[in-house]
C-alpha cells in the first residue's frame, strides 16, 4: 500500500511537471503540446482565427486568409453602399472579419479599413506587407476571379491561393494598402509612367514599365501618375483581365475613394 501511495505521489509530480512545461509551451505559442492542442486558442499556434501565420515575414506575424468581410454584428453584413458603411464604421461592435464562403467588404475609404482593422487589434497591411502574403498566387483566369461579371464570395476558387496559403489576392476586388504616392513618388524614389511591369523592387512594385505585356511579370499593370495624392492597391478585380496580379499596383486613386470592386484584408 506505502509503494503506491508513492508511486501515486510520483506520478502526480510528473504529471504537474509535464503540464507546467506544457503551460509555458503553450503560453509561447507551442501547438505541439498537449495543453496547446486542448486549449481553445488561435489557428495555427499564434495567430486568431481566420487568420494565417506567416514566419517569414519581418514586420507582421498573421494575416488574413480571406479578404475582408463586415463581422456578424455589423448592422449591415454586406453594405451596399457608402452610407452602410459608413453605419458599420459608426457601430463600436462593427470590426473587421476573415470568414469564408461570405462577400468581402466593399464601398469602404482607406481610412474605414484602417478603422475596421485596428477595432479587430490588426492594422491595414504596408503595401510590402500584401506583397509577401500574396506571392505564389496563380496568376490566371482558370484560378482567380479576374475575367468575372461580379465580385464573389471569399474562397470561392481553391486554386487562388498564395504560397502562404491567402486566398483570392489576386482578383475578386482590389486591395487597400497603407501607403501614399505624393507627386509619383513611393518610398523615396519615383514611380516609372503607367504601364505594363517589365522589372519590379524587392517589394513587387514596378521600377520599369513598357507599352507591350510582358509574360515574365503575367502582363501585369501599373497606373500611376506624377501629379496628386493617392493610396495603393493591389492585386486587380474581377475584370482585370491579365492586367491583374501579384505586381498588379494601383497609384493613382485617391484614399477616400470607394466603389464595387475596392475592399481589402488585414494584418497582425
Amino acid at each position: 500500500m506505502k509503494w503506491l501511495k508513492v508511486g501515486a505521489v510520483v506520478f502526480g509530480a510528473l504529471v504537474i511537471t509535464a503540464l507546467g512545461i506544457d503551460a509555458a509551451d503553450t503560453l509561447s505559442g507551442s501547438r505541439t503540446t498537449l495543453l496547446g492542442q486542448l486549449l481553445p486558442a488561435a489557428e495555427n499556434g499564434v495567430c486568431p482565427l481566420g487568420m494565417i501565420e506567416m514566419p517569414t515575414a519581418g514586420t507582421f506575424t498573421c494575416v488574413d486568409i480571406y479578404e475582408v468581410s463586415a463581422s456578424t454584428k455589423c448592422p449591415h453584413k454586406q453594405p451596399a453602399n457608402e452610407l452602410q458603411t459608413r453605419e458599420n464604421i459608426e457601430s463600436s461592435d462593427c470590426v473587421a472579419a476573415s470568414e469564408k464562403d461570405v462577400q468581402p467588404w466593399r464601398f469602404i475609404t482607406r481610412e474605414q479599413a484602417v478603422t475596421a482593422c485596428m477595432r479587430a487589434g490588426k492594422r491595414l497591411p504596408k503595401s510590402e506587407e500584401w506583397y509577401v502574403a500574396a506571392v505564389g498566387t496563380k496568376d490566371s483566369a482558370d484560378a482567380c476571379n479576374i475575367a468575372g461579371a461580379d465580385v464573389q464570395n471569399t474562397g470561392s476558387h481553391d486554386s487562388c491561393v498564395s504560397a502562404s496559403g491567402v486566398f483570392d489576392a489576386i482578383g475578386n476586388v482590389w486591395e487597400w494598402t497603407a501607403d501614399d504616392v505624393i507627386g509619383g513618388m513611393y518610398n523615396g524614389r519615383q514611380l516609372p509612367e503607367a504601364g505594363y511591369v517589365t522589372q519590379v523592387d524587392s517589394q513587387g512594385v514596378a521600377t520599369l514599365t513598357g507599352v507591350q505585356p510582358s509574360t515574365l511579370f503575367y502582363e501585369d499593370y501599373l497606373w500611376a501618375s506624377k501629379e496628386g495624392a493617392f493610396g495603393i492597391l493591389r492585386g486587380g478585380f474581377y475584370g482585370s483581365k491579365s492586367d491583374a496580379g501579384v505586381y498588379s499596383v494601383h497609384a493613382e486613386t485617391l484614399p477616400t475613394s470607394v466603389g464595387t470592386a475596392i475592399g481589402f484584408r488585414c494584418v497582425k
